[in-house]
């Protein structure tokens, strides 16, 4: 295996939830800066409609320990597809919790939903926007993934 492949495969393995995160459904944790993954967001939905979306997906939250911006970085990603970044004040609280439930810095997956994406003509679209279903408060409930 070459140097390239190795990588990728470290990179790829890297990101592989490893452990699955229950909420209670209410589908209430935001996350930020997916104005900037509108195109992504759209080609994961199959393109925008005119009643719009509500798409239920699965997200993987991504600590990016190197993160220039943020040290306690979490990107999340659907589909292999960064869509957005936890806040920076829940993104710090999510990894305080995830260390809490024994689980440090390692990629989790979540049930998510993504809503908005409508298209009524030239000045009437609405951008798509993901929700996390993650307790707002509380601890995390976390499982080992197998497989």
């Amino acid at each position: 295996m070459g140097f390239f492949s190795r990588l990728l495969n470290k990179l790829t393995n890297s990101t592989q939830p490893k452990i699955q995160l229950s909420g209670p459904e209410s589908f209430e944790y935001k996350i930020a800066d997916e104005a900037k993954y509108q195109r992504a967001l759209e080609t994961i939905c199959g393109g925008r409609t005119e009643e719009g979306i509500k798409k239920n997906v699965q997200a993987i939250l991504i600590p990016e320990h190197y993160n220039p911006d943020d040290k306690n970085a979490i990107r999340v990603a659907i589909q292999g597809q960064t869509v957005g970044y936890l806040s920076k004040i829940n993104a710090k609280e999510y990894r305080n919790k995830l260390k809490a439930a024994g689980y440090s810095a390692r990629p989790a997956a979540c049930s998510a939903v993504i809503v908005g994406g409508w298209d009524r003509g030239l000045l009437d679209k609405g951008h798509f926007g993901v929700k996390l279903d993650l307790p707002v408060r509380g601890k995390l409930i976390a499982k080992e993934m197998h497989g």
